[in-house]
């Protein structure tokens, strides 16, 4: 009986650790989520969309997610919001804010252990996300926006 009882609580801890990083799903066609997204984006000259991939932002958003990003500087970034930064090696990174002082920031995806290796300063900053859409799935490469240019794609991952 007690080993039972082990195995099923062993059992239970992985399946929640499993889904622990597992990104919303969502019925919705990914070609018909860009287009909402494009939409939205297209009202104000400061909002751009931006496609995520990985499982480190948890359940907020990940593979097959579509983001809109509203342009900003450091002095408007509260600890809690998600932001989006270019890494030094030049890698897009979306991830959430968990300290700030007067120069930088620190981020980490929400599903992760520990903060992100550097801290976040304002020429590193591209935006805050303000708006996600989820989908039942991506095409697979590059994802071009409807006037043909790339959309960039920004990682959720572990460092």
């Amino acid at each position: 009986m007690k080993t039972t009882t082990i195995i099923a609580f062993l059992t239970a801890c992985l399946v929640a650790v499993s889904t622990l990083n597992a990104a919303p799903k969502s019925s919705a066609p990914f070609e018909k989520a860009l287009s909402d997204a494009e939409m939205i984006a297209s009202l104000s000259p400061a909002w751009s969309v931006t496609r995520t991939s990985g499982t480190s932002m948890g359940d907020f958003f990940g593979d097959n997610s579509l983001i809109i990003v509203q342009k900003a500087n450091l002095a408007d970034i509260r600890v809690g919001m998600m932001v989006v930064y270019r890494t030094a090696g030049g890698e897009l990174i979306s991830h959430k804010v968990i300290a700030r002082n007067g120069t930088s920031l620190r981020t980490t995806g929400v599903a992760n252990w520990s903060a992100d290796p550097a801290p976040v300063t304002e020429d590193m900053l591209v935006g805050a996300v303000f708006a996600v859409f989820h989908t039942s799935g991506a095409p697979r490469g590059q994802v071009m926006a409807s006037n043909g240019s790339p959309i960039p794609t920004a990682l959720c991952k572990t460092f």
